[in-house]
């Protein structure tokens, strides 16, 4: 999700405190930036996207980093209000940062919540990177001005509800991907996202004993589309692409990707695809590795958001 859209929710989840939802309230004003600040992970973007990429949704976006940012925000909005709980605003402010993680895990992306302790990336997959209905309820806790007990109750159950319906649309999609492929492959996984921008629809990447596929279920027609089929190198091959830096660069940035071979002017070229992303008719990321014919790597590049764009990855980055 975009800061804007996470600054809405936190504004709309300081509704929940009982005090008025405006940004002139300091609860309201540091649910609000503490729902965008763990997207400070940004800054890292000087550095370059292979620098952005290798960081975003990692520490910012972890509890003990998201305590820190609650207190920092704090600290800096109590000199602007002469009433002031410091408590208060904090609590807040915190729940609003870790509405941000909370909201990141629950998209195809995910987030590692529980660095430095583990570098595992905590994933639900059930929205899109814009969810309308996510919006509606925000809208309703912000601009509506007389709450009870029963219109929160209402929003939480619609919100539960909500998320139990896209949990059981993203079975429904596994379990007609799985139908379809189960009779002509040996099916070693089936995954299932939601589409970036249409609500019923679902990607999926099938991981076969033979064969990466990837392609779209149209839950309203039960149709599928198949975009691509790469079949499966050596094993060697793949292992060949892990043991340089870019392979476990990619490999800790992507859990699903295909590694493609061939040979161009005595070189043995890697190429590795992220397939949980096809926009525009091609996926948004890719890495490249070059051996020599005694399989020494010579250079290496990260393709993010583009091919065309060659980030150069060195053995020591």
């Amino acid at each position: 999700m975009d800061p804007v859209t996470h600054g809405v929710i936190g504004l709309a989840i300081s509704a929940f405190s009982g005090n008025p939802v405006t940004l002139t309230n300091p609860v309201s004003l540091g649910c609000a930036i503490g729902a965008m600040s763990p997207d400070i992970d940004i800054v890292t973007r000087i550095w370059g996207d292979y620098v952005y990429l290798k960081h975003h949704r990692g520490t910012s976006h972890s509890i003990p980093m998201l305590l820190g940012l609650a207190a920092v925000i704090t600290v800096g909005l109590s000199p602007f209000f002469q009433e002031f709980s410091f408590l208060q605003v904090f609590i807040w402010t915190f729940i609003g940062c870790l509405s941000h993680t909370f909201f990141d895990i629950l998209n195809s992306y995910g987030a590692k919540l529980f660095m430095p302790f583990t570098r595992k990336k905590h994933t639900v997959g059930i929205l899109m990177l814009y969810d309308p209905m996510i919006t509606i309820l925000c809208f309703l806790l912000i601009f509506v001005h007389q709450k009870n007990y029963l219109f929160y109750g209402v929003i939480l159950i619609s919100f539960s509800l909500y998320l139990a319906f896209r949990l059981y649309m993203k079975y429904c999609a596994k379990i007609i991907v799985t139908q379809y492929y189960q009779h002509g492959y040996k099916l070693m996984d089936v995954n299932v996202l939601p589409s970036l921008t249409v609500f019923h629809k679902w990607d999926y990447i099938v991981n076969t004993s033979s064969h990466h596929i990837v392609g779209q279920v149209n839950l309203a027609t039960k149709g599928l589309k198949e975009r691509k089929k790469f079949k499966k190198p050596e094993n060697e091959i793949v292992e060949l692409f892990e043991e340089t830096n870019i392979g476990r660069y990619f490999r800790d940035f992507t859990p699903i990707y295909h590694v493609m071979h061939f040979e161009e002017m005595g070189k043995i070229i890697l190429k590795s695809i992220d397939l949980r992303y096809y926009l525009r008719n091609n996926f948004m990321h890719h890495a490249t590795a070059i051996y020599d014919k005694e399989k020494n790597i010579v250079e290496s590049f990260f393709h993010p958001y583009s091919i065309k764009k060659n980030i150069p990855v060195t053995e020591t980055d």
